[in-house]
């Protein structure tokens, strides 16, 4: 499982790095941590169709997401 996770944040690491949208995949990260759809749906809502300045946010946020995204994997594989 982690090591899955680990290849996956790689992956996406790696298209952000090649152009990709960051934005969707911080909204990814962040859906990792939230119990309910509606509160990933409002994510999405919230970074779809970014602009610069909130692609830029999303991008600096990342390394933070990602971290966050890690514990709540590894908490949930511990229940």
């Amino acid at each position: 499982m982690r090591a899955t996770l680990s290849v996956s944040i790689l992956a996406l690491s790696m298209l952000s790095a090649c152009g990709g949208d960051p934005c969707a995949e911080y909204v990814e990260l962040l859906c990792d941590c939230v119990d309910e759809d509606a509160a990933c749906d409002e994510l999405k809502t919230t970074y779809e169709d970014a602009d610069a300045d909130l692609q830029d946010q999303c991008s600096a946020e990342l390394d933070k997401a990602e971290a966050a995204s890690e514990e709540c994997q590894a908490d949930e594989s511990e229940e």
